[in-house]
């Protein structure tokens, strides 16, 4: 079985893996919706609820990421994984951390040792244990599935079961 980085859902190449708390699963759809995104999946645990969503709007030429900071209401947080930021250039997963509407660290798969946001250095403890932290620690094939399980473990979200 593939991690869910690589494919969260089977004939949904372009999905984005979203984990919320703070926020409601309704609220969240619904700001989706306006940006013009379509959910897919969803799923609610004890702190963290999960929706999977279209990357891409349904608007023809929209291949904009959607405007997470506005997914993300005071009071609520974000984890936003975009598991095919483009397929055709072979580009690697994403990763956004948000609290309170603000970009608290982001990165990308391919570079998690250039980090950005307002703490950028949040999850560097997390990366430096992972042997994720320098450009020499990346020449595993594993590396997106390792870095999926630094940032989940650091954030103490759910598992997710993928068939």
């Amino acid at each position: 079985m593939k991690h869910w980085i690589h494919r969260p859902l089977p004939h949904h190449e372009e999905t984005n893996v979203v984990f919320f708390r703070g926020t409601s699963l309704d609220a969240l759809t619904q700001r989706l919706l306006d940006q013009r995104r379509r959910p897919l999946a969803y799923g609610k645990g004890t702190e963290w609820g999960v929706l999977m969503h279209d990357m891409f709007s349904w608007d023809s030429g929209d291949y904009d990421l959607p405007e997470y900071g506005r997914l993300c209401p005071a009071g609520s947080e974000l984890v936003v994984f975009e598991t095919q930021p483009c397929t055709a250039k072979a580009h690697g997963p994403s990763f956004q951390y948000l609290r309170d509407g603000q970009l608290i660290t982001n990165f990308s798969f391919e570079t998690p040792y250039h980090r950005g946001g307002e703490e950028p250095d949040l999850l560097l403890p997390t990366l430096t244990a992972a042997h994720l932290a320098r450009p020499a620690d990346l020449d595993r094939d594993d590396n997106e599935e390792r870095i999926v399980g630094a940032v989940t473990g650091f954030l103490a979200l759910p598992e997710l079961e993928m068939p």
